[in-house]
């Protein structure tokens, strides 16, 4: 069997790639003639490496010009797994940037914040497209969002750690109204901000409900308090870009657009639970069903717990949320469906059970309207098609 090496000129240091190259291992199960190696372009040339060092394919995170530029001119197909660069040469693998601004937004919004910023880096593609989807989102709905980007690339520190916060990042949040909804297109973003809302005197979730992307573990547990984050598909997007390379590999010619691939949904943490609603009967509801979500509660528990006949809270309900208490309802089961389908190894029976469904074909017909798909398929998309 003829061996065919990958090379992976990957960033190992961030938990997206780790977690990308997991997806790259599960493809490599069915291609036993595949062999890894790692590659860092900027020490080689475009004539190297030679010999049996030499790669037949690669897969990389490609962060510069000259990094691209270089991989272009190596005589081997190559994915770029990467959505740093606005423009790109190389066939590329990755999250719908989008897609999740515009979740983002829709994440606020459930929380009736009426106060929106963006903090993030003025000229790298998932920042530009993610700020673009949450601004368009807010705007339509008649809000202004409050934008800030990181100063211009900082040294690192002996720790390998780098502070992307200035002067000016600690006047903007001192100068932004409050209770505000601030999106920040990475964790590595978040974790800073979250040290910088504490410096400011600015409380989370009170003040400012704080949300990153990409789910990462360190990140988001080690920020006070605990960060929600947008959950990037990062094992399938991997796959994916190894299952483009094997066929670029076999002479297919590369796609004509980006290979992008939805957001998984949101992990909600302590960062961005609060509800910014006057209605304390509506506020009330909310906590009632999102406490309860573990079981499978109607619309006539609600209202046992909040004095308000039926017509009349369904109607403030609609004014604050946008929908009604069914939905309220099914919102909240759902997130926690979500929640254990991507995080345990629960059976599908067991999580509609937990998740507060009457039933599997309950979730099921509840996951097709919402997501256009199973909730088998929903975990495999999370977790990797090995899942």
């Amino acid at each position: 069997m003829k061996l065919i090496r990958i090379g992976l000129a990957v960033n190992h240091s961030y938990s997206f790639y780790r977690s990308l190259l997991r997806g790259v291992a599960q493809f490599a199960e069915t291609r036993p003639q595949w062999v890894f190696t790692s590659i860092i372009p900027a020490q080689q040339s475009s004539n190297a490496p030679r010999g049996r060092f030499r790669p037949d394919g690669l897969i990389a995170s490609i962060h510069s010009e000259s990094t691209m530029k270089t991989l272009a001119n190596w005589r081997c197909p190559v994915v770029n797994a990467s959505s740093v660069l606005p423009g790109s040469l190389l066939p590329r693998v990755g999250v719908n940037n989008t897609c999740v601004g515009q979740l983002a937004a829709a994440h606020f919004l459930e929380r009736g914040l009426r106060h929106f910023a963006f903090f993030g880096s003025p000229d790298s593609l998932f920042s530009i497209e993610r700020r673009d989807a949450f601004c368009h989102v807010l705007q339509a709905a008649g809000y202004s969002v409050s934008c800030h980007f990181s100063p211009p690339e900082r040294p690192y520190d002996q720790l390998d750690r780098r502070w992307d916060i200035d002067l000016s990042t600690y006047r903007w949040l001192r100068g932004l109204p409050t209770p505000i909804g601030l999106f920040v297109p990475s964790d590595h973003w978040g974790f800073q901000l979250s040290q910088a809302c504490h410096e400011v005197d600015l409380r989370m979730p009170e003040d400012v409900a704080l949300l990153g992307v990409d789910d990462d573990d360190v990140n988001c547990e080690l920020a006070r308090p605990r960060l929600s984050s947008v959950v990037v598909p990062a094992v399938q997007i991997g796959y994916e870009a190894a299952s483009l390379l094997d066929r670029l590999l076999a002479g297919e010619k590369p796609p004509d657009a980006p290979i992008l691939i939805p957001p998984s949904g949101i992990a909600t943490r302590r960062s961005t639970e609060v509800l910014a609603i006057d209605d304390v009967e509506v506020i009330a509801a909310v906590r009632f069903i999102r406490e309860h979500a573990h079981l499978p509660i109607d619309v006539s528990d609600v209202l046992r717990e909040v004095a308000l006949g039926r017509r009349t809270l369904e109607r403030r309900c609609l004014a604050a949320l946008g929908w009604g208490l069914a939905e309220e309802i099914r919102r909240a089961h759902r997130e926690r469906a979500c929640r254990l389908l991507a995080r345990t190894d629960l059976s599908i029976d067991s999580v509609a059970q937990q998740a507060g469904y009457s039933g599997f074909r309950h979730m099921s017909v509840d996951f097709r309207r919402k997501f256009n798909m199973t909730p088998t398929a929903y975990r495999r998309q999370m977790r990797g098609p090995s899942a």
